[in-house]
């Protein structure tokens, strides 16, 4: 999980595609501006395949924990 407040940029551009590389296979960017959260999944090189962005009111179901849901407002 990113916490983006003032660096938006450099986790989208940088920590990202490292992430993806890495094989991870799942990473939120919690946009703090824009009350909402990122959800990348799917790695392929340097890429995430698959982006959902969650709002606020929104939940988000982890991969890693099935059957798991956190509302986004918690972690906003």
């Amino acid at each position: 999980i990113e916490v983006a407040e003032t660096s938006l940029a450099r986790d989208r551009g940088v920590k990202l595609p490292l992430d993806a590389r890495a094989g991870i296979p799942e990473v939120w960017v919690v946009d703090v501006e824009h009350e909402r959260v990122e959800v990348h999944r799917d790695p392929a090189g340097s890429v995430y395949r698959a982006v959902e962005v969650i709002p606020r009111a929104g939940r988000l179901r982890p991969v890693a924990l099935p059957g798991v849901e956190i509302a986004a407002a918690g972690i906003l």
